[in-house]
C-alpha cells in the first residue's frame, strides 16, 4: 500500500512538472539558506566547547576606575594575580597565565614572523584546557626553562616532514627546544597560538617581575575551579582580595581596581572587555540572525502550502472521481500526504546539496572555518532532522486536508464552486498569504536595515586614510648588524614608482593596538591606562591623521634611553582621560609612562582605529626607529596589486 502511495505520488509530481519544479526550487532555496545560517549560529555558540572542563574554567578580567574618571575594563590582568588566587582560595584547582609576544622565529636559515601567535604560558594550562598532544605529553612538557610547544601546522611550517621533537627554535637571542606538538586548535577557540614557551623562562627574563608585579598588565589569566565550587561565592571575595594586595597603592593613587570571574563560554559572545585575545562575536546579532533563519524557512513552507492549495483547484475533479469510486477521506489524506512528503524530501535533499556546495563560499564571506566542525556534529543534524520532520508534516497536512475535503458533486461540476472549499478553510488560506507577506516585509526591512548599516560603515569618515595601502609585516629587529640590510629594504621600496611612501608602525588602522601602559602627569600619583602606538616620523602624514593642536613628529629621537625626554602625541580621548579641558592645554605637558619621561608635542583628532562599534581608546603615539617596528604601510599609486606584491616578496 505504501509503495503504491509513493508510486502514485511520483506520477503526480512528474505529470505536473512545472508546479513541482517551482515548489521544489522555493523549498530547496529556503532550506539551503536556513542551513547556512543555523550552521553559522551553531559554530558561534560552540566556541570553546572542546575543553572537557569548560564549565569550571573562568577568565579573570579586571576594571580600573579613578576618582571622578570613567571605568576602564581589561580582558587581562597583572602577572601576580594568578599565583595569589591559587594561594588564597582553596576553591581554585589551577591557575595559568598567557603573555602574548611576537617577532621573528628562526630555524636554521628560515625566518618566520610570529605576529601575536607566540605566547609564554604556565605549564598548568595543560591541566586546565583540553589541548590534545600529538607528540609528547603534559607530564614531560615545560620541565626545562627553554621548553617549547607548537601546533601541528607550525611543525610543518618550520620542519616539514622532519620530527620536530628536540629541534631548536631561535627567538630573541634564546634557543627553545620543541618538547611537544599539539593538534591544531579548533576554529571555534578564542585562544589562538602557534607556539607556547615556558612561562618560567619569562619570569627569569624579567628578573621576577612577570611573577610579582601588581602594576604591569597584559597577562591573560585563567582559573580552574574545583568540582562543586561556586563561582559567584568566590567572585564576592575578590574585592577583599584586591584590597589585600593593592589597597595601599589604590589609596595612594586614589583609584579602584576590581577583579571578576568570567565563564569560559561567555568570552566569545558576551564579553565586553577591552584588549581581547581575539575578536569576539555578538550575542544580540546572533539572536536576530536566528529569527531571520526561521522566517526564511517559514516563508518557504507557507509558499509551498499556498501553491499546493492553489494547485488543488486543478485536482478537484480527480478527487471527486476518487470519492465516487469509493476512496475514503483518510485514504485521500494519506495519498496527498505522501505526495507532499515526497516533494519535501526532494527539496530538502537538494537544499542540503546546495548548502554543502555554497558552504565554502559562505565560510569565506564570514571568515570562519565552518566546514571543519559543524557538518560532522551529529547534534546539529538531529536538530535539523527534527525541524524538517515537523515542518514537513505541518506544511503537508493543510493541502492534503483541503484536497480530501472536496465534495464529489461540486468537484465534478463546473468551475463555480468547483473547489468546494468552505469559508473557514478559505479564510485560513488567505491568512497564510497575509502571514507570508508579513514575514517577507519583516525580512526585507531587516535586510534594508543591514544594508543601511553596511553603507554607513563604508561611507563613514573614519578619520584616517586607508585607501591604496598595502601592509607588509616584518619582525622588529633591534640587532644593529641588521641596519644595512634593513636600509637596503626601505630604499628598494621607495625606489619603486608604484610606491608613493613607506611608513612603519607597531600597529595599523583596522587592527587592535596591542600594548598598553599606565601614564601619569608629572607630580601625579594617579596613572591613566593608554595604548602604546610606536610610529616613525612619516606615519601621521601618511595616514592623513588630523593634528588639532601642536605639531607632528619631525626628527624625533626614539625611546631608547629612560634618561632622555621623549616627545609624544596624544589622541583627543587621551586628552580627556588626563583631564584637560582643551586640546591646547595638553600640549607642552610632561607625562611619565613605561619608565620614560615624556613631553606632549601634539594632539591628533580621534579616528577609528578599530571597528565603528568600538569606542575611542586613549592612545599615546611615541617615536620609534623603523627597523624596530613590525608593520610597513606602503602607500600605492597603482591598481596592479599582484605585481606590486610580487615585487615586495622579492
Amino acid at each position: 500500500m505504501i509503495k503504491n502511495y509513493f508510486k502514485t505520488a511520483w506520477r503526480s509530481l512528474w505529470k505536473n512538472k512545472t508546479f513541482s519544479a517551482i515548489n521544489i526550487f522555493g523549498l530547496s532555496v529556503g532550506v539551503a539558506a536556513f542551513l547556512l545560517i543555523i550552521n553559522y549560529l551553531r559554530f558561534e555558540y560552540s566556541y570553546d566547547d572542546a575543553h572537557v572542563k569548560k564549565d569550571r574554567i573562568y577568565r579573570v578580567p579586571m576594571m580600573t576606575k579613578e576618582k571622578g574618571g570613567k571605568e576602564q575594563t581589561f580582558a587581562f590582568t597583572y602577572p601576580a594575580v594568578a599565583p595569589a588566587l591559587k594561594k588564597d582560595f582553596p576553591e581554585i584547582e589551577e591557575a595559568a597565565r598567557f603573555r602574548r609576544q611576537g617577532g621573528i622565529v628562526i630555524y636554521k636559515d628560515q625566518k618566520i614572523i610570529e605576529s601575536g601567535t607566540l605566547y609564554y604560558a604556565d605549564a598548568s594550562l595543560f591541566n586546565i584546557f583540553s589541548f590534545r598532544f600529538v607528540k609528547g605529553n603534559a607530564a614531560t612538557t615545560f620541565k626545562e626553562l627553554n621548553d617549547a610547544v607548537i601546533t601541528e601546522e607550525t611543525a610543518k611550517k618550520y620542519f616539514g616532514n622532519e620530527d620536530p621533537i628536540g629541534k631548536p627554535l631561535h627567538y630573541r637571542n634564546e634557543d627553545y627546544i620543541v618538547k611537544a606538538v599539539l593538534e591544531d586548535l579548533p576554529a571555534n577557540s578564542h585562544i589562538r597560538f602557534n607556539i607556547i614557551l615556558n612561562y618560567e623562562k619569562y619570569i627569569q627574563l624579567t628578573q621576577g617581575a612577570a611573577n610579582t608585579s601588581w602594576g604591569w598588565s597584559d597577562f591573560y589569566t585563567y582559573v580552574l575551579l574545583k568540582p562543586g565550587a561556586n563561582a559567584k561565592t568566590l567572585e564576592a571575595k575578590l574585592p577583599t582580595f584586591a584590597e589585600r594586595y593593592m589597597g595601599t597603592d589604590m589609596k595612594q593613587r586614589d583609584y579602584q581596581n576590581s577583579f571578576y570571574l568570567q565563564p569560559l563560554k561567555d568570552i566569545h559572545l558576551r564579553s565586553k572587555y577591552d584588549y581581547e585575545m581575539a575578536g569576539n562575536g555578538n550575542f544580540s546579532y546572533l539572536k536576530y540572525l536566528g529569527i531571520a533563519a526561521l522566517f526564511i524557512l517559514f516563508i518557504a513552507w507557507i509558499n509551498y502550502v499556498n501553491l499546493s492549495t492553489a494547485h488543488s483547484l486543478d485536482r478537484s475533479k480527480e478527487v471527486g472521481i476518487r470519492k465516487v469510486v469509493g476512496a475514503g477521506k483518510f485514504q485521500l489524506v494519506r495519498q496527498f500526504l505522501a505526495e507532499s512528503f515526497f516533494l519535501n524530501i526532494i527539496a530538502i535533499i537538494i537544499g542540503i546539496l546546495v548548502f554543502r556546495l555554497t558552504l565554502p563560499a559562505f565560510s569565506n564571506l564570514v571568515e570562519k572555518d565552518l566546514d571543519s566542525l559543524i557538518v560532522t556534529d551529529w547534534r546539529f543534524w538531529v536538530f535539523v532532522v527534527v525541524i524538517f520532520l515537523l515542518g514537513t508534516l505541518l506544511a503537508a497536512f493543510y493541502p492534503a486536508f483541503v484536497l480530501s475535503s472536496f465534495q464529489p458533486i461540486y468537484s465534478i461540476k463546473t468551475s463555480q464552486g468547483a473547489s468546494g472549499i468552505k469559508g473557514g478553510k478559505d479564510f485560513l488560506r488567505r491568512s497564510l498569504v497575509v502571514l507570508q507577506f508579513i514575514a517577507a516585509i519583516v525580512l526585507i526591512t531587516g535586510a534594508l536595515g543591514f544594508y543601511n548599516q553596511l553603507h554607513y560603515m563604508q561611507t563613514r569618515d573614519l578619520g584616517v586614510n586607508i585607501k591604496q595601502t598595502l601592509v607588509v609585516q616584518q619582525s622588529a629587529n633591534t640587532d644593529s648588524s641588521s641596519i644595512p640590510s634593513f636600509n637596503s629594504f626601505i630604499n628598494d621600496l621607495t625606489a619603486n614608482p608604484a610606491i608613493q611612501s613607506v611608513t612603519a608602525s607597531t600597529s595599523v588602522p583596522g587592527a587592535e593596538v596591542g600594548g598598553s601602559s599606565d601614564y601619569a602627569l608629572k607630580n601625579s600619583q594617579s596613572g591613566k591606562r593608554c595604548r602604546n602606538f610606536g610610529v616613525d616620523n612619516k606615519f601621521i602624514d601618511a595616514y592623513g591623521l588630523k593634528i588639532v593642536a601642536g605639531r607632528i613628529f619631525t626628527n624625533e629621537k626614539p625611546a631608547v634611553d629612560t634618561n632622555v625626554l621623549v616627545n609624544i602625541i596624544l589622541n583627543e580621548t587621551a586628552v580627556n582621560v588626563f583631564g584637560f579641558a582643551k586640546n591646547e592645554d595638553a600640549v607642552g605637558q610632561y607625562i611619565d609612562g613605561s619608565g620614560f619621561h615624556c613631553k606632549v608635542i601634539g594632539i591628533v583628532k580621534d579616528y577609528h582605529q578599530e571597528s565603528l562599534q568600538n569606542s575611542f581608546d586613549p592612545i599615546v603615539f611615541y617615536p620609534e626607529e623603523e627597523r624596530n617596528l613590525g608593520n610597513f604601510s606602503l602607500k600605492m599609486n597603482t591598481t596592479n596589486l599582484p605585481a606590486l606584491m610580487d615585487f615586495v616578496k622579492r
